[in-house]
């Protein structure tokens, strides 16, 4: 063999090589990408600010179903998933306030309620918590998903597919 078709052939090798290498990587990058996006994020499930002790015990869905069925002024369940969602099926006396406009609508709720937020992913719940501590409220509870509700839900809208 000359040396051009040896250099003919490493090349070749070089770039399929190449090839393989970028195709593994991107692999990677996107099952690294999957697993943060949907695995990975933190679960604040429970957190509760520094006046919630006493809503701790609303943490199972037995104690907020019976929650629900009682009169209680004083605590709020408040969905902060957005108004779509809300509209399809809640929790039965919970109030929607999407976490997107949280800073259009905390202003409404009074700062002597005890609040039990819930939305589909914690994360979004904490960031309102984390919001509404900011604007000195105190009586919260990070209740955590709403697929960990399983009773019955109030439905005000259905889609029809």
């Amino acid at each position: 063999m000359h040396t051009c078709e040896l250099r003919a052939i490493f090349s070749l090798l070089l770039d399929c090589t190449m090839d393989v290498i970028l195709v593994v990587f991107s692999v990677l990058a996107l099952i690294f990408g999957v697993y943060w996006y949907f695995i990975h994020v933190p679960d604040y499930y429970g957190y509760i600010t520094k006046c919630g002790e006493d809503l701790k015990k609303y943490l199972s869905p037995d104690e907020l179903l019976l929650l629900s069925k009682q009169d209680h002024e004083d605590i709020w369940i408040l969905d902060v998933r957005e108004e779509e969602n809300f509209l399809l099926g809640h929790i039965p006396g919970a109030k929607n306030f999407p976490h997107d406009k949280v800073d259009q609508w905390y202003s409404e709720i009074p700062k002597n309620k005890k609040l039990i937020l819930y939305c589909d992913l914690s994360l979004k719940t904490q960031n309102v918590i984390v919001f509404l501590e900011e604007k000195g409220y105190d009586h919260m509870l990070n209740w955590g998903k709403y697929k960990r509700w399983k009773f019955d839900e109030v439905v005000e809208e259905t889609i029809i597919i």
